[in-house]
């Protein structure tokens, strides 16, 4: 069943991938009863009647008959209304040619198939497959009837995947497999055994008995069903109790773990910090960047990096687009990091400028090696950020969180093999939130939740700071607000110290070039420009594809049907 449910999918995903032969004519095949009449001799004479029905131009039907091993397909023809058809063969492929526009045609089909019938010492038994998963056309009604020569009692039949507890032995010892609905690609044997002495002019196919065999695949079939069914039946319990009972849990767990963050927040709200100035400094600047920004540093933040090496006095500007290297020892080793990439690897002799950058960056042998830079300040950053206690530790908390997703891994795969689609589903949507709740459940700790209030205060009010408030503030404070907004690439900082410059009435050209909050503001757009350019220089990405095929029905028999 397991490779019937992935031949299903692998189908599914081919139609979408590679052109589908049947799509060529628009049509449905609403009806197909096919007859085969057992021969005393073991050939097997086939009367098939198709019932197309066709929505715009045709040309004619086609039908794909794969002999087993050790038979052959001869006398093949076809009528309409008793009218020959012309046919058109190629290897197991005939076309049949039927012209017409918006019609429904019924065509019938004869064959013989020669020693269709395998003999063994105690019994006989035609074995076949009608159609397989190389068949291309949905069948909307398909019965097949298996006549013996004579009339007899002594029966045995079934049928696998489709055809499975789909036969009605009748009165006379026909066979009838009542199939109905049948999708392509899918396969569809059927397996009837009678009495040897029924095929008295066949020629033996082997001398060792065989119906016991047969009987032990039939049970073996019942079996199967039973075990299944079973199977079904405790996965429908679970997708009924278990899953909700697991959702139940989660969702309990998240609304305690949210529940003790909101009391946290709460706590810090009634601590009643008031908005001043920018908030204490406890960090970096990069790192408090980087905490309250969801870990996440923009291109923009590595341009707050270098205008903090400008406020702290490490670099000096000496243009609007030219920096120098004052000192290169920082405690911190981003900043170190940082100087040494921008002074001594895309710079030179202590001097950094942007069209170093630019040129750096347009050099695509420097691009893995700009990457790489950017992904160790990145990693210092963040060392920092580790190096205070700003989260609790939940380890073994999310762990478990994280292991107990594996229990829904297998129903991914089960439930689909036993049509279990609705529980396969909220499985599905249950499993992404479980995986994303043990990746990113980080509670924060009393200091850690008080930093990243104070600042995300600051975000929320500095955009109504009145003009004499700011004023009054040191030119330091001035410096970091800015800094942080332009690391976190945030637009309303930006726009509130736009209208915090245009309101001021002093001469800014006599303030200092190289430091000071005013060279700091009018250089930070062109600067996080230059950084956002230069990572885009760098940026790539690369794709791939894939493709697989399936074979066809017992002893490499099979076929199918289909237009053209």
């Amino acid at each position: 069943m397991f490779k019937k449910w992935f031949a299903c999918l692998l189908l599914f995903a081919m139609l979408f991938l590679f052109p589908h032969q049947g799509l060529a004519v628009d049509y449905s095949i609403s009806n197909v009863k096919m007859d085969a009449y057992l021969q005393d001799n073991g050939n097997v004479t086939v009367e098939e009647t198709h019932t197309y029905e066709f929505f715009g131009e045709f040309n004619g039907i086609t039908r794909e008959v794969i002999p087993k091993e050790g038979a052959v397909i001869s006398q093949f023809a076809a009528t309409e209304d008793g009218q020959l058809l012309r046919i058109e063969k190629e290897d197991d492929l005939y076309k049949v040619h039927r012209k017409g526009t918006d019609e429904t045609i019924t065509v019938k089909l004869q064959y013989i198939i020669e020693n269709g019938m395998e003999i063994y010492q105690d019994t006989a038994q035609f074995y076949w497959p009608f159609f397989d998963e190389r068949n291309e056309s949905d069948y909307e009604n398909l019965t097949i009837t298996i006549h013996p020569p004579k009339q007899t009692n002594d029966v045995i039949a079934f049928g696998y995947d489709e055809a499975t507890n789909t036969e009605t032995i009748q009165g006379d010892g026909s066979v009838l497999f009542k199939l109905g609905y049948v999708p392509y690609g899918t396969n569809g044997d059927i397996r009837v055994a009678y009495p040897v002495s029924l095929f008295p002019a066949a020629p033996q196919t082997s001398d060792k008995p065989m119906k016991e065999e047969i009987l032990k695949a039939k049970q073996d079939l019942i079996d199967q069903a039973a075990a299944e069914a079973a199977i079904k039946e405790t996965l429908s319990t679970i997708g009924k109790i278990g899953i909700p009972v697991f959702t139940i849990i989660l969702l309990l767990l998240m609304f305690k773990d949210w529940i003790t963050a909101r009391t946290k927040r709460n706590d810090l709200m009634r601590e009643g910090t008031k908005f001043l100035t920018v908030p204490k400094q406890i960090m970096s600047l990069p790192a408090t960047i980087a905490f309250t920004n969801n870990r996440y540093l923009p291109p923009q933040a590595m341009a707050a990096g270098l205008l903090d090496l400008v406020r702290q006095g490490y670099v000096k500007k000496t243009s609007n687009d030219r920096f120098q290297l004052i000192n290169r020892k920082s405690p911190f080793p981003h900043e170190n990091v940082l100087m040494e990439w921008l002074f001594d690897k895309i710079g030179s002799n202590n001097t950094f400028s942007f069209d170093d950058l630019s040129t750096y960056t347009r050099n695509k042998l420097n691009q893995p090696h700009y990457h790489t830079f950017q992904t160790q300040w990145r990693q210092a950053v963040n060392h920092e950020v580790d190096s205070y206690t700003l989260y609790e530790n939940k380890k073994a908390y999310r762990l478990l969180i994280g292991f107990s997703s594996i229990l829904l891994l297998p129903f991914l795969f089960l439930f689909p093999i036993y049509g279990l689609m609705g529980s396969f589903a909220a499985t599905l949507v249950l499993l992404i939130p479980v995986i994303l709740y043990a990746i990113l459940y980080r509670p924060k700790t009393w200091e850690g939740a008080r930093i990243a209030y104070e600042w995300k205060q600051f975000k929320t009010r500095f955009k109504e700071l009145p003009q004499a408030e700011w004023e009054k503030w040191s030119e330091d404070d001035q410096m970091r607000a800015y800094i942080y907004g332009l690391g976190i690439s945030s637009k309303e900082i930006d726009r509130k110290y736009d209208v915090l410059i245009e309101a001021l009435t002093s001469d800014i050209d006599s303030y200092d070039a190289g430091a000071g909050i005013y060279p700091i503001l009018f250089i930070g757009p062109d600067t996080s420009a230059k950084f956002r350019e230069a990572n885009d220089s760098v940026s790539g990405g690369t794709t791939s594809s894939s493709s697989s095929s399936s074979s066809g029905g017992t002893s490499g028999g099979g076929g199918g049907s289909g237009a053209f």
